[in-house]
């Protein structure tokens, strides 16, 4: 057996192509992650209109947690009852929301060590984690 068998990685969850979530299961769907990070997606999902926070997958995959009771084409989803099951890219708009460096180099005792920026957030606030 492997790390593999026991650990999944927490899939990052991108607005084209600019990543803001690193969805480590503190948020029970996608939508409150979403949510979460001030990402602008128009839901009326807890006032019983299904359908209204349906997003585009630009890449990626979900699971559902419940079935979807709106009809959708291959490519969409709704964050309101589904979770990324891989890296996630979602054709939403990024304005207002906090970009996450894919790579950022930091000084160390006169060394480079690279990390990813979501690992340094992490590391800092543990807690942490329409179209357009």
């Amino acid at each position: 057996m492997t790390y593999k068998t026991f650990f999944k990685k927490a899939p990052i969850v991108s607005l084209k192509g600019q990543p803001v979530i690193l969805f480590d299961g503190q948020h029970s769907s996608l939508l409150e992650a979403l949510e979460a990070k001030k990402v602008k997606v128009f839901s009326e999902c807890r006032n019983g209109f299904c359908g209204a926070c349906k997003t585009t997958i630009i890449s990626g995959e979900v699971s559902y947690l419940s079935k979807p009771l709106a009809e959708l084409k291959s490519n969409e989803c709704l964050p309101c009852c589904c979770v990324p099951e891989s890296d996630l890219n979602l054709k939403l708009s990024t304005e207002g929301v906090q970009i996450v460096a894919k790579r950022q180099y930091a000084a160390e005792n006169s060394s480079h060590k690279q990390t990813t920026a979501l690992t340094q957030q992490l590391q800092i606030t543990p807690k942490l984690a329409h179209e357009g």
